[in-house]
């Protein structure tokens, strides 16, 4: 109705402008650039809506349809980055849940990471193998063994997710004891091209565990050419195999052969230095031994050495010995033990005096030691100064007893050498302590 009153208003203006203009049809004159025209009103307004037609018709409405069209581009930018902005803040809120979930784990608060694990299966329901790790190590720190197992035994079985449900599952094994399922494990990782450094790790460790000897020194030269460490570890560590292979052999020829080739991977490893001249003194070659042995002084001075170096002595008179040792250490001079060996040697050829001033000054630096103030109780009393006798005996009772080595992992202290840790049962980490 509004519609109908409206077009009648304006065809009503119209018809009163026309009436306008037939009554007053006036002209209208114009001149530019040399050029004159002159015509009527009516005309011109005739010509401004023929021009305003055509404008419309052909030029308007595409102006229109390009203007709506830019608009509508532009205002698809704004929506897809908006919506490119929100996709972005979820996937932030979601790993954000996720990193919440294993911070949780770690710290060990299995409350927090049992409430998270039911937002994580919301969040990541497109990723279900993600919600599946974070159960496993939900399981695992549950104590759910079992559950643990099963579901990195699934893990495992699809390709993108090999490495760590293997890994879950080798931890496990080793953790509930089953040694051997672990090392079969690491096995099958081992035939791949390039395995992951802790795959060598695992499996060297293992295959120690197991006696799994020639398996362990092939996976230590797969290490080694894959730039794990340098030569001198992977020599070292070789020697410490073989020691330890040699530690287990029923046949003296095979621990011989063992003990030899270990000595021949590493000549700068004292272990198995000193056990080769064990050999050697054992066989009749004392002269083979007291050279290696003078070799592993200048490289590492301790009392292991000395005491294989005393058998060679067994048949020299007590100042010959003396002189055999000062020939010893005179190859080290600066080692900080000399006195000590010193000491002892000068003690059981009753050098009274030599042994005194040698003790002394190994006290001087290393008042705790209890084998140097066991010297000394022995030496004041063989003096007859029961007073100094009977001071170093009391400071010997309570010093600790002489721990030469440690563990370069655990760093546990040790009386004796060993080839592996006895508490962290690391190979070759068995190392001789600044002080002996």
């Amino acid at each position: 109705m509004i519609r109908i009153v409206w077009n009648a208003i304006l065809l009503g203006i119209i018809a009163l402008a026309a009436a306008w203009l037939s009554n007053n049809p006036g002209t209208l004159h114009i001149e530019w650039i040399g050029y004159s025209v002159q015509t009527s009103v009516a005309v011109v307004i005739g010509v401004v809506a023929v021009l305003y037609a055509v404008f419309y018709v052909f030029l308007a409405k595409p102006l229109l349809v390009l203007t709506q069209k830019i608009a509508f581009w532009t205002g698809a930018d704004k929506r897809a980055h908006k919506i490119a902005k929100s996709e972005v803040n979820r996937e932030i809120d979601r790993y954000t849940l996720l990193g919440d979930g294993l911070t949780a784990l770690a710290a060990g608060d299995v409350a927090a990471a049992q409430k998270t694990a039911k937002r994580l299966e919301k969040s990541f329901a497109d990723e279900p193998f993600k919600i599946k790790v974070f159960q496993a190590q939900l399981a695992e720190a549950k104590g759910n063994t079992a559950e643990a197992l099963r579901l990195f035994d699934e893990l495992s079985a699809d390709d993108a997710t090999r490495l760590l449900g293997t890994r879950g599952k080798i931890r496990l094994l080793r953790l509930t004891g089953n040694m051997a399922k672990a090392t079969e494990l690491c096995a099958g990782l081992l035939s791949m091209k390039n395995p992951p450094a802790w795959v060598l790790s695992e499996a060297f460790e293992l295959q120690i565990h197991e006696k799994q000897w020639a398996q362990a020194i092939a996976t230590l030269e797969k290490a080694y050419k894959q730039d794990l460490f340098d030569k001198l570890t992977a020599k070292r560590l070789k020697a410490s195999v073989l020691l330890e292979q040699a530690a287990g052999a029923a046949d003296a020829a095979e621990r011989e052969r063992l003990i030899r080739a270990a000595h021949d991977t590493d000549e700068t490893f004292v272990r198995a230095a000193v056990q080769t001249a064990e050999l050697d003194v054992a066989t009749g070659e004392p002269k083979k031994a007291r050279r290696l042995l003078q070799k592993v002084w200048k490289l590492s001075p301790s009392w292991a050495v000395y005491e294989v170096y005393l058998t060679l002595t067994a048949q020299e008179s007590p100042i010959e010995a003396v002189k055999d040792v000062e020939e010893l250490i005179a190859g080290n001079p600066k080692a900080v033990i000399n006195d000590l060996v010193l000491a002892d040697c000068s003690l059981k050829a009753r050098l009274w005096g030599q042994a005194k001033a040698a003790v002394n000054r190994y006290l001087a630096g290393h008042p705790d030691s209890k084998r140097a103030l066991m010297m000394a109780e022995e030496i004041a009393a063989c003096n007859q100064d029961e007073k100094a006798a009977d001071e170093y005996r009391e400071r010997a009772s309570d010093a600790p007893a002489e721990m030469p080595y440690y563990c370069e992992v655990c760093h546990t202290p040790f009386e004796k050498d060993h080839t592996t840790c006895p508490v962290c049962h690391t190979l070759g980490a068995i190392h001789l302590a600044d002080v002996p």
